[in-house]
């Protein structure tokens, strides 16, 4: 069969059905073989495959001479009739050899258009595209069946064509087809339709396929006089029909309504104008078979039938706005057809009756009436489009609340035209006829009967008299054609049931029909090639639901059916439920019909889209840990290289030495800066990278960072310039890190690239915007260059990268920052002269009072008597006018000037050596451990190091009275840091309101979180300065009651006795032997409680108390796990005595 579809014949190799399909499931169930479809895209490669027997036969091919002689023919199943499609009824008085056809490629119809004598012949391979050349006025012509017309081309609104009947058409057989040397098949396809008495009657929905068509024709044949439907309407009936008085053409809406059917179907329509006659004596006589615009309560049901309702009439009700004294009701009647209406009416008030609206609005305008029960047509159309405020409506009572309905009127003896002329309605919808009366807004006022007509009809009674007679003539043929018409009606009937099939058929859904038992009445085709596999008989009895049946029964409405049952074709599928009450229109009685849609498809899709959502979000996690990894694993031995120089720092002594250790220290804080762009990236793209908005004092934010650019400036002979406007803007919200990393890389551009002359910084603060500007006179950009500047990865040399290093991420790291707090950035440069790079970011500032009360202030220069007129909200007089040179960092000029107005604010900064309480640091890297270890004694800072949160957890349980912090690192094996910090604060009756300080080289935004989430009440970020560490221990531990003022610790209060020459030389003894100490208690080759006994008495005999009483309580202690863990504590106290020492030495 052809792979597309071939409506409404055959629905397409995708979705088999039509009535080609039910002829071929049907001789293939009488001949008991399996039916299976073979596509083809065209005929051409359908008929190969039957001369090579890939196929056994094709059906919906007529016969032909070429055909028969290389194709066999079994009994025609059908006959089609053909006709002519015109897109445009002009071209009918042309020669069909000059018109441009379309066909098929391969179809009987391109050989008779040929026989045509046609010259333009154009082909196709599929009908659907034919049509669509016909819609696009590419062709004019093509022969066809009717309902393929109906299907693909009539566009009943809009289209000019018009389908014609030429009997030298003829009518086309329709049988099976199959290859000539296949005998034997062609003689069993013949028996089994003979024998079977197979035809168009028994194929399902066939009925509306052919009966539909031949009741057209039949309608045609029993209008021999007449091949058009005659039809009147009563004169002068606006807006139903009235004569134009422009041009003398009779328009109105029920023309038009006419005329659209003349496009939907095969009928002509002929209008026989009134001509005062009674219209429905006209229909009686046999003068018209059709009156189209009939008032319901004017028919005379016993000699007329009536279609459906297609419009009703609404009547308003006005009155004159002159002034009256008594009310009078006038009622326009015009086809005498509200008396009931009017009798109701006249028993609430007196009415006056018209049948001429023109009579009836010269009373009205004379003030014979006062009010006005008329068509709302012409109040709408007529009163209010000229009475210039004469009229005004009225609410209708209740009485005259009534409408008349519209419908179409034939004679009982055309039951076949009342068929036809419903179907027509039911194909035709409202808003159609809505808007054929839209067109007909102008209003004539000579409505109703005219006086000087009066004459005229008394002559056309005796002629309708005379037309009685004749009509008499014709009853007798009336009546012996009654029967006929009513078998027809019947046929017609059916020809319904069968549309409706049709349509349930063609739709992919399972659907079917149940009683009130729930007993299946009707299915659709796709149940029975579904379902029907699914259901046994019981017993000879009637066919039963199977237990799909049963479960889509018990399964709501709106509802998923998921069916997994063995062995059954529809198991595993997933399929949507719909049930909806119906009533049986004739009987009443209830049933239910049941839409089952197999939606195991989109299942798929929902299930896929779900797996790919989780694989995105495994994948966001993957790089999260990747992040996290890396940025712990670089940054961590960056750190320990870090803080390891800068301890170096103090014992280095000869000034090359410090030399090379600077150049040291500003390589490791390059790589960390290279690192920390990689890493910023990488959170860029993955969309992570988050801002933290603040609250900051602008001025000791960006003033540490300009003023260590100043320096490095200065050491290239640049001269760096700071503008930043006056302001007494100082408190502002905004993410200071992000503002910092932004200005960074625009200093460190200008430095990198800038040889001679000049970096200039200049930055203005309003209340809701920052702008910050970097100018320098250096090398400059192209404008090819400028183009690629935000492009990660991208220098504007090769050999920039070679020379002044980096990783071509600055300025991209730098965009994305702006972006994402809102901000912009644009660049200007000239190659060879320089550039500017302007960057407005988005703050927040805080309202602020004045900041400096004091009345007398004195500026040393202009620029500083600008920021003290700010800040105090008044002039400042300037004591020298040639000002102080040099840049003014408002920073140390705002902590100037506070200093002397506010005494009272001053609190002094608490030093570390004021701190006591011992430190327990967890880390299990031992470059770290060693680190913090000479950080922590170079602070003298008591402190116990373990390997991981385990061992810390341990020795917390121990001695936990003697533990004032913990410091942990938050990636250790066994326990990390937040496992213990879990820990420690889900025991708060053992370990209290214990500090934990994080420190870890992560992201700090992921980190932040996970320490608050565990309790963590700081976090040390890696590398870390020595002073970051002193002022983050400060926070958290207690001060000395009585310090010692020449000592950190008070255990070191022995070297504080004798004269120098005996403290160096108690100093060099007590460093030698602990260091021993050490090593023998480290090796294990000698007695522990010997060694410790006597690091008791050494201990005790210096009044060093903290560790006489660790070696008291070790000599008391028998469990060995104690004394285990007493015996670390013993040597980490010797090391920081030894550390203590060494350092005491170094500053002597």
């Amino acid at each position: 069969m052809p792979e597309a579809k071939w409506a409404p014949y055959w629905g397409g190799i995708d979705n088999p059905s039509g009535l080609y399909h039910d002829f071929l499931t049907t001789i293939s169930k009488l001949m008991g073989v399996q039916l299976v479809y073979s596509g083809y895209d065209d005929f051409d490669q359908l008929f190969t495959a039957l001369d090579n027997h890939q196929v056994d036969a094709t059906l919906g091919f007529a016969r032909s001479s070429l055909r028969e002689q290389r194709f066999n023919f079994s009994t025609p199943l059908f006959t089609l009739k053909k006709v002519t499609w015109l897109t445009d009824e002009k071209f009918v008085e042309q020669d069909p050899a000059s018109w441009t056809w379309v066909c098929v490629k391969g179809g009987e119809d391109c050989e008779a258009i040929k026989a045509l004598g046609a010259e333009k012949i154009i082909t196709t391979k599929k009908l659907s595209v034919a049509a669509q050349m016909l819609r696009h006025q590419m062709a004019n012509a093509t022969i066809t069946t009717l309902m393929e017309v109906n299907q693909y081309i009539l566009d009943p609104l809009h289209s000019k064509g018009r389908i014609f009947l030429d009997r030298d058409m003829g009518r086309v057989d329709i049988g099976l087809m199959m290859a000539k040397d296949r005998p034997e098949l062609l003689a069993r396809f013949n028996r089994t339709i003979h024998e079977q008495s197979l035809d168009i009657t028994n194929i399902k929905l066939s009925n509306l396929h052919l009966l539909n068509e031949k009741a057209h024709w039949q309608l045609l044949q029993n209008q021999n006089k007449h091949q058009t439907i005659r039809y009147t309407i009563k004169d002068h009936a606006y807006p139903l029909s009235y004569r134009d008085s422009d041009t003398g053409e009779i328009k109105g809406y029920v023309h038009d309504l006419l005329n659209l059917f003349e496009k939907k179907t095969l009928f002509k329509f002929e209008f026989i104008p009134a001509k005062g006659r009674d219209i429905g004596q006209m229909l009686a006589d046999g003068t018209v078979d059709l009156l189209p615009g009939c008032n319901i309560s004017s028919v005379d049901h016993s000699r007329q039938y009536v279609t459906e309702s297609y419009l009703d009439i609404e009547y308003g009700l006005v009155k004159t706005s002159n002034y009256y004294n008594d009310r009078m009701l006038a009622v326009l009647d015009r086809t005498d057809t509200l008396q009931s209406k009017i009798d109701i009416i006249k028993q609430h008030e007196p009415v006056v009756v018209y049948s001429n609206a023109a009579d009836m609005l010269l009373d009205f305008n004379e003030g014979k009436i006062t009010h006005l029960l008329l068509d709302q047509d012409i109040i709408d159309d007529h009163l209010y489009g000229s009475n210039d405020g004469e009229f005004v409506t009225l609410t209708k009572p209740d009485y005259m609340a009534f409408s008349t309905p519209l419908v179409m009127s034939v004679r009982q003896d055309s039951g076949l035209l009342l068929n036809m002329l419903s179907r027509m309605l039911a194909i035709t919808e409202d808003t159609e006829i809505e808007g054929l009366k839209q067109n007909h807004s102008k209003l004539f006022v000579n409505y109703g009967y005219r006086k000087d007509m009066v004459d005229y009809y008394v002559v056309l009674a005796f002629i309708l008299v005379t037309v009685f007679v004749l009509l008499g003539v014709g009853v007798l043929w009336v009546l012996s054609g009654r029967l006929k018409r009513t078998q027809k009606i019947n046929q017609l009937s059916q020809s319904e049931i069968s549309w409706l099939s049709t349509l349930l058929d063609n739709m992919p859904s399972i659907i079917f029909i149940t009683d009130e038992n729930e007993e299946i009445v009707f299915t659709n085709s796709v149940y029975s090639d579904k379902v029907v596999d699914c259901q046994m008989p019981a017993n000879n009895k009637p066919i039963k639901p199977c237990g799909f049946i049963r479960d889509v029964l018990n399964t709501d409405s709106n509802e998923v059916l998921y069916y997994d049952v063995a062995n059954c074709s529809l198991s595993g599928h997933y399929f949507h439920i719909r049930h909806q009450a119906i009533i049986h229109p004739e009987l009443g009685s209830s049933h239910r019909i049941t839409v089952v849609d197999d939606i195991t498809v989109e299942k798929q899709y929902e299930v896929d889209l779900q797996q790919s959502n989780l694989q995105a979000m495994q994948a966001i996690e993957a790089r999260n840990h990747f992040l996290a990894v890396v940025s712990h694993e670089l940054r961590t031995p960056i750190a320990a290289m870090l803080g390891l120089m800068e301890l170096l720092q103090f014992n280095l002594k000869k000034p090359q030495d410090a030399e090379l250790l600077k150049n040291a220290v500003h390589s490791a804080q390059r790589l960390k800066r290279q690192v920390n762009e990689i890493l910023d990236f990488s959170k860029i793209e993955a969309r992570q990278l988050q801002i933290d908005i603040r609250s900051h004092n602008v001025y000791q934010e960006l003033c540490p960072s300009l003023r260590s650019f100043e320096t490095v400036a200065k050491v290239k002979g640049l001269n760096f310039v700071l503008d930043w406007q006056p302001s007494a803007i100082h408190q502002v919200e905004m993410d200071a890190m992000r503002v910092n990393q932004v200005l960074a890389n625009l200093l460190s551009n200008a430095l990198k690239f800038t040889k001679l002359g000049s970096i200039t910084v200049c930055i203005s603060n309003t209340e809701d915007l920052m702008t910050l500007s970097v100018v320098d006179t250096g090398c400059g950009m192209t404008s090819a260059q400028l183009e690629t500047v935000f492009e990660p990865f991208v220098q504007a040399d090769k050999d920039i990268s070679r020379r002044y290093g980096g990783t071509g991420l600055g300025m991209s790291i730098t965009k994305n920052l702006i972006a994402l707090m809102g901000g912009e950035i644009n660049i200007y440069s000239d190659f060879g002269v320089g550039t500017t790079v302007m960057c407005v970011i988005p703050i927040k500032s805080t309202p602020t009072t004045p900041l400096l009360a004091e009345d007398t202030l004195l500026a040393d220069s202009d620029r500083e008597a600008q920021w003290l007129s700010a800040w105090r909200g008044k002039n400042v007089a300037v004591t020298n006018a040639n000002g102080t040179p040099g840049n003014i960092y408002p920073d140390r000029l705002f902590e100037r000037w506070t200093s002397r107005t506010n005494h009272n604010d001053i609190v002094a900064t608490k030093a570390i050596d004021d701190a006591q309480g011992l430190v327990l640091v967890a880390d299990d890297d031992m470059i770290n451990q060693m680190l913090l270890h000479k950080q922590l004694a170079r602070l003298g800072v008591e402190f116990h190091i373990v390997s991981n949160g385990q061992e810390a957890l341990e020795y917390l349980e121990q001695f936990t009275e003697h533990v004032s912090l913990v410091l942990t690192d938050c990636h250790m094996p066994q326990m990390n840091g937040f496992e213990l910090a879990k820990s420690i604060k889900a025991k708060p009756e053992q370990f209290g309101a214990l500090p934990i300080i994080g420190c870890t080289a992560e992201d700090s935004r992921i980190i932040a979180e996970k320490a608050q989430a565990c309790g963590m009440n700081d976090v040390l970020y890696k590398p870390y300065t020595l002073s970051d560490l002193s002022q983050i221990l400060t926070q958290y531990l207690v001060a000395k009651q009585s310090p010692l003022a020449s000592s950190p610790n008070k255990d070191m209060a022995w070297l504080a006795t004798g004269s120098e020459q005996e403290q160096m030389e108690m100093a060099r003894v007590v460093f030698s032997s602990f260091e021993q100490e050490i090593s023998a208690l480290h090796s294990g080759d000698h007695d522990d409680n010997s060694i410790i006994h006597r690091i008791k008495g050494s201990s005790a005999l210096l009044n060093m108390s903290t560790l006489t009483e660790l070696t008291k309580k070790y000599e008391a202690t028998e469990a060995k796990d104690e004394k285990h863990l007493i015996k670390n504590r013993i040597i980490h106290e010797l090391s920081a005595i030894i550390d203590h020492v060494k350092q005491w030495l170094e500053t002597r």
